[in-house]
């Protein structure tokens, strides 16, 4: 392996809010693993997916089989903390526990929200339906905001809470089933090894794979995804395209770094070889991507196909 990792900005959001609440309240705070670390644990870098929505496809490179909120909650256990969570109700009384959180339980995980709400953002109202995690930190009544941490580069932000509500219902997350979904009451159950981490986490991997179940109805996942992916750049399909070179693909080469770094940890040198060279595929894409260029990120997608083969062979065995 030969590619540094990589320390720096990106779209980690509920990895970064879950790491700045836990190294907030464990007493050692040597044994809160990195963002990246925990970014595996919810099993999100590993896989592609491809769904049709009515407003036009979108294609992730990420899990199949999970999403964020679900990842988030195998992360917590498998980190052998626990945490109280709260999900749907009106906004009002969403907002009376959340100060309720906030008083008894310290600081609150907010999220899935809808960014396009987010309205200390610029260009927010672009990002609708984009999903999102912040850290909650107070309620300020007398003034009207919320005080929270947003780890996509705003510390410290205040929100009109009658905004940050509209982003709290998450409506047109494609994956949210509840609004007002956050975790509070954050404490630690157990120890668990780094070793012992990674042997559930990819044991979970293994039998997603195995089952086959995709997350959400009309979608595929795997080498089917990027096939219909690479369709879809051919074909300059807006929703698809758009997202390549801001989110898409910086996203990927990140998330694969730290998955390579996972698995070599793990004792997995074959998958994360994988790992690795998809990590530098998707960087090569980006300059294509930002040039519109979509005959080269095609090209490039062609390549991701047979290493998807081989990834999903090497993590569909660990264990056997």
């Amino acid at each position: 392996m030969s590619m540094l990792s990589y320390t720096g900005s990106g779209p980690y959001c509920y990895a970064h809010s879950l790491y700045m609440i836990l190294q907030a309240l464990s007493p050692d705070l040597r044994s809160i693993p990195s963002s990246g670390f925990i970014e595996c644990l919810t099993t999100m870098p590993f896989g592609k997916l491809f769904i049709h929505l009515n407003t036009g496809p979108v294609s992730f490179f990420s899990n199949p089989y999970t999403h964020p909120d679900e990842g988030l909650r195998m992360a917590i256990d498998t980190l052998g903390w626990k945490g109280t969570e709260h999900r749907g109700g009106d906004a009002e009384t969403a907002l009376s526990a959340l100060r309720g959180a906030l008083r008894d339980g310290g600081p609150v995980l907010a999220g899935p929200l809808n960014m396009g709400h987010l309205t200390y953002s610029p260009g927010h109202k672009q990002l609708n339906g984009a999903d999102h995690f912040v850290v909650v930190l107070g309620i300020d009544d007398k003034n009207g905001t919320i005080l929270l941490h947003d780890p996509a580069g705003y510390p410290a932000v205040h929100i009109p809470t009658e905004d940050f509500i509209e982003a709290w219902r998450a409506e047109g997350v494609e994956y949210n089933e509840q609004p007002f979904v956050f975790r509070s009451h954050f404490h630690q159950v157990k120890d668990v090894s780094r070793k012992d981490m990674i042997k559930r986490t990819l044991g979970t991997l293994r039998d997603q794979i195995k089952k086959n179940i995709m997350v959400v109805p009309n979608s595929v996942g795997g080498v089917p995804a990027l096939q219909r992916t690479q369709e879809a750049v051919k074909n300059g399909v807006p929703s698809v395209v758009n997202e390549l070179a801001p989110f898409t693909f910086p996203l990927a080469a990140r998330r694969y770094l730290d998955a390579r770094d996972f698995l070599i940890e793990g004792g997995l040198e074959d998958a994360a070889e994988v790992m690795e060279r998809q990590a530098l595929m998707a960087g090569k894409a980006q300059y294509p991507a930002t040039q519109r260029n979509w005959t080269g990120v095609a090209l490039v997608l062609e390549g991701f196909m047979e290493l998807e083969h081989q990834l999903m062979n090497a993590l569909e065995g660990f264990g056997n």
